[in-house]
């Protein structure tokens, strides 16, 4: 079933097709939220959040105006992120890291893993330092694999400008991990 069939189910009443629409949506803005490196907690809460904004707007969502379901909810979700970190205690604080780890091998170095977790570390910093706009493009093009034309819709801009801050959130992201791996011998 199509996202727009659901919706329509929703809207008329059938809470299964929004627990449907949930279904296929819930580790995607998982995903895309993580990328905004707020604490684990505060990603479930807002990953909630939006789901509820989601379903208590469901009767104005109208895709006649050209945003697919999904660009929709990922707005949704960005603006209740961005309204996260705004808020001060998020601000200068440092995000606690995920605690799992992808391991190749059954048993690695207690070397090789000091190694990884100080890289994962110092690109989760550096992608925390690139500037919003640049940062969101990057997260939506790089981890949630969307399309350009998805990423203008949900950053409501221009598809030559999602070009632009995807292209200038790389050089920002390789600027800073240079710096990082120049900065320690």
């Amino acid at each position: 079933m199509d996202d727009i069939f659901l919706v329509k189910q929703a809207q008329n009443g059938n809470s299964q097709a929004f627990r449907l629409l949930v279904l296929r949506y819930q580790k995607p803005l998982f995903k895309f939220l993580n990328g905004f490196r707020l604490p684990s907690g505060r990603v479930e809460e807002i990953a909630q959040d939006t789901l509820f904004k989601a379903y208590q707007n469901l009767a104005s969502y109208d895709q006649g105006k050209g945003a697919s379901f999904a660009t929709w909810l990922f707005v949704i979700a960005k603006h209740l992120a961005l309204n996260e970190l705004d808020r001060s205690e998020y601000r200068h604080s440092t995000v606690e890291m995920d605690q799992a780890m992808d391991l190749e091998c059954p048993a690695p170095s207690a070397q090789e893993i000091l190694v990884k977790e100080q890289t994962r570390q110092r690109v989760h910093d550096a992608l925390r330092q690139v500037a919003e706009p640049f940062r969101s493009a990057l997260l939506l093009s790089t981890i949630e694999e969307l399309k350009l034309a998805e990423i203008a819709e949900i950053e409501q801009c221009s598809l030559g400008t999602v070009k632009s801050r995807i292209f200038r959130g790389k050089q920002l992201l390789a600027e800073l991990l240079t710096k990082s791996f120049e900065a320690d011998p």
